[in-house]
């Protein structure tokens, strides 16, 4: 099932108008590699989509004023409290300087950046915390906000205590305003041809077919279908 929690996420972040990619951490040692990450996404402060009329509450709390990039994690857990970064990426200095060197947005990397992400990227950490773990930069390539986040499809609704994720439920609900075809939008079609969506088409699929709202436990029976093209469960 983790595979069809990466995609739907996946799907979720496309939707709320990011670019993500996943990022492997190189090692100096032959066949080794020293951690990985599931989700680098970058959205723009001007993105909108307002003919789609989903207007639902940002649960993401997206910027509308810097570029925003979130480092992000899916994990499928049973327990908040084991919902961690990878140690390889969060315990190691050299996998976070990867990172930033990969998302290149520094000229130069300091310490005290280092430091950020390192605290950032150890959120579970943060008893203080009680919203997303991000923090602003204002740098020549324009403002950025960095966002630490997680998307845990198998837990409940954050408490509003903690670090912020992402559940489940919001993923599904807000995929179902955006794909549904239970009522027509005289400004945006939803019915199309749906290969343009590559390996996140079955899962389009699953949000078009259905005529009643769906539930996270509707998508898990979905992905466990042999029939359905895509990841096998």
């Amino acid at each position: 099932m983790d595979q069809h929690y990466e995609l739907l996420t996946r799907l979720y972040l496309r939707l709320k108008g990011y670019v993500a990619s996943n990022l492997i951490f190189h090692s100096d040692q032959w066949g080794n590699s020293r951690s990985e990450l599931d989700l680098v996404a970058i959205r723009m402060p001007h993105h909108s989509q307002e003919y789609r009329q989903v207007n639902v509450p940002d649960y993401l709390d997206c910027s509308e004023a810097r570029i925003e990039v979130l480092i992000g994690d899916v994990k499928n857990y049973a327990k908040l409290g084991d919902v961690k970064f990878n140690k390889g990426l969060r315990r190691d200095r050299e996998s976070i300087r990867q990172l930033i060197d990969w998302l290149g947005i520094y000229e130069t990397i300091t310490n005290e950046q280092l430091d950020k992400f390192e605290s950032n990227l150890n959120l579970h950490k943060n008893k203080e915390l009680n919203g997303f773990a991000e923090f602003n930069e204002d740098l020549p390539l324009g403002k950025f906000k960095f966002k630490f986040t997680f998307f845990c499809p198998s837990l409940p609704e954050w408490s509003g205590k903690g670090f912020k994720y992402i559940h489940g439920k919001e993923m599904i609900d807000f995929a179902w305003e955006c794909l549904n075809e239970t009522s027509r939008i005289k400004t945006c079609s939803r019915r199309y041809g749906f290969d343009g969506w590559n390996e996140l088409e079955s899962y389009v699929r699953f949000f078009k077919d259905k005529t009643d709202k769906v539930t996270i436990e509707d998508f898990e029976e979905y992905c466990k279908n042999p029939l359905r093209k895509g990841p096998s469960a």
